[in-house]
């Protein structure tokens, strides 16, 4: 499989400028990890390929970015239901997911924090792969988690940390751009890149319909 499977990828709008204003140049896998950790009755470090070892899903579904682009590609990863049950996460309503990025020593890291219940009720994914191949570093390499029902801007990229709290914080982008805390996928015109049309949709959330 290879990222040509993906019509019209070529044309999808850079991400690079969104990512901290310049990703890690480079990434030793073999010392990276995702940790979990916070309210959680098992705290977890888990390499590259302890991940890869988990259960896996691959599922075509659309992400969609602010700035109003969507693009529909085949994900692969481990959900995040899965490493949430493995730290003994019961999961509630007050709970919420702080995301952490790799960062860098000029940009420092990226954060956000979702809704836990919401995401797993939306499959959210810890995605390792794209249409066959390893997330490329503009996609989040070497892990992005992806809640398909929020904007990109919610799903961090370059992942290191993910911490279970009860503080619902405002992340970079609310701050620095006023965008909705939620970050909700709203009713819009979306210019989607993969069928090259605008295309209205209809509802909020995660778009499926196309």
């Amino acid at each position: 499989m290879s990222n040509l499977l993906t019509p019209n990828l070529d044309k999808k709008p850079s991400s690079l400028r969104y990512y901290q204003e310049g990703p890690p140049t480079s990434i030793d896998i073999s010392e990276w990890y995702l940790s979990i950790n916070g309210l959680v009755n098992k705290e977890l470090t888990l390499s590259y390929n302890d991940l890869l070892r988990l259960p896996q899903v691959e599922e075509s579904r659309r992400m969609v970015c602010v700035c109003n682009w969507s693009i529909r590609r085949t994900w692969k990863g481990v959900l995040l239901s899965t490493v949430m049950e493995m730290a003994g996460v019961a999961i509630l309503d007050n709970q919420y997911l702080k995301q952490t990025s790799i960062g860098t020593k000029e940009k420092g890291v990226y954060q956000t924090t979702i809704s836990l219940s919401d995401a797993i009720s939306r499959r959210s994914i810890l995605v390792h792969t794209v249409d066959g191949e390893p997330l490329p570093m503009e996609q989040g390499y070497p892990l992005r988690l992806f809640d398909f029902g929020l904007y990109g801007y919610k799903n961090v990229k370059g992942l290191s940390t993910l911490e279970v709290t009860d503080q619902y914080e405002l992340g970079e982008w609310e701050q620095r751009a006023g965008y909705d805390k939620s970050g909700l996928i709203r009713p819009k015109k979306y210019w989607i890149v993969d069928l090259k049309k605008w295309q209205f949709v209809e509802n909020a959330g995660e778009v499926t319909e196309f």
